[in-house]
């Protein structure tokens, strides 16, 4: 328990930071905008979500350290004075290196490339849950709690692509016709970045149909299977992501040397928890209409992500393109599946555990440093 009462000195200003800012969410809701939210409801005062906007996007960007934060820096240094800015770059070699030349050929400074992508990663998630979730102010403590701030400070790449995937997420949630094609040009855009961004094509097709169909249990008992025959289908495996980002993964024997271990299993239980909400508290979803659908099914994606992921916690990562969505649909199972008189009860509830699961399983920041947020301080 001691680690749990161990605050770093950024941990404390991202609490206090956070804490503000949720104070400010919470009041904006008494005076909202005439428009309404992308599911109906009533839309905050946007100061709520344009301060949260400016301060992880400038602690996050302002970092020098974490997860592969260094890595990336190191070798934008290491780079020469001229490198190509084009096509062949793009496609070949992917968005983050065509954008990666084009600062070094500015400058030698990596820190303006690790702000832009941390911008590229924070910005469309925080605008996305300001204009699904409801409230805000509990989706605001779930990016910070649920580790997804963390997260955009180790895996730079996945979560700029995961951002792409949510810029279409108006046309995942449209009835439309011809919105695929429209949701296609986010997700291609995201695989320029992360070529894993590809696992959100068959998404939108499993997604947009009724919720609770036999199909997503047929997906849990599935994946439970995948996890527990994943030993005999490894070669397979191996040999699909020879031509994906995860190539390097294969070779170094990541998958067969037995060194990386599971998820833990608190994951799949976060993730199941408001599923299991969700579904004695459906008749109250129904308002949610098509979209209350999407979000139930997605839900059941990212358990099913987890699941698999305790036999190797690499598979995890697909359920950053889900993180966004699962916090929405927390949001709305938390605050507005339950009766009103029991509202306070949930919301205080789900933010006591969410505050825990961050302090035993999130990614944190205890590692953060910077030479410009407050340079170089440690809290004792």
């Amino acid at each position: 328990m001691g680690g749990f009462f161990k605050f770093d000195f950024y941990e404390i200003i991202i609490l206090i930071a956070t804490a503000i800012l949720w104070l400010i969410a919470l009041m904006s809701r008494k005076a909202p905008l005439r428009r309404i939210g992308g599911i109906g409801q009533p839309l905050a005062n946007p100061i709520c979500v344009i301060l949260p906007i400016i301060f992880y996007t400038a602690f996050a960007g302002l970092r020098k350290t974490i997860g592969d934060t260094y890595f990336y820096m190191y070798s934008y240094v290491t780079l020469g004075d001229e490198n190509p800015v084009n096509a062949d770059v793009l496609f070949n070699n992917g968005m983050f290196a065509f954008i990666q030349n084009i600062f070094r050929n500015m400058t030698r400074e990596p820190q303006y490339l690790v702000f832009l992508i941390s911008a590229m990663a924070i910005i469309p998630a925080l605008i996305i849950l300001y204009r699904y979730s409801y409230p805000f102010d509990f989706a605001l403590l779930m990016f910070v709690t649920y580790g997804y701030l963390g997260g955009t400070m180790d895996g730079m790449r996945q979560y700029a692509a995961a951002a792409f995937t949510l810029i279409g997420t108006k046309y995942l949630f449209s009835l439309r016709r011809g919105t695929f094609f429209k949701y296609l040009i986010c997700v291609f855009l995201a695989y320029l970045m992360h070529n894993s961004a590809v696992f959100m094509i068959p998404v939108y097709f499993v997604v947009r149909r009724p919720a609770w169909r036999r199909i997503n249990y047929f997906l849990i008992g599935g994946s439970i299977l995948l996890a527990l025959c994943f030993d005999q289908i490894l070669p397979v495996f191996l040999d699909v992501i020879e031509t994906t980002s995860y190539a390097n993964y294969s070779e170094i024997g990541w998958f067969t040397n037995g060194q990386e271990g599971g998820s833990s299993v608190m994951r799949v239980v976060v993730a199941s928890a408001p599923i299991i909400l969700a579904y004695i508290n459906r008749q109250r979803l129904r308002y949610l209409g098509h979209i209350g659908d999407i979000l139930v099914n997605i839900a059941f994606i990212n358990m099913a992500i987890f699941i698999v992921a305790l036999y190797n916690w690499i598979f995890a990562r697909f359920a950053i393109y889900l993180s966004v969505y699962y916090i929405i649909f927390t949001t709305w199972v938390i605050y507005n599946s339950v009766k009103p008189k029991d509202r306070s009860l949930y919301y205080t509830g789900g933010g006591v555990l969410f505050f825990i699961y961050s302090r035993f399983l999130s990614y944190q920041i205890a590692m953060y440093q910077s030479d410009y947020f407050f340079p170089g301080r440690k809290l004792f």
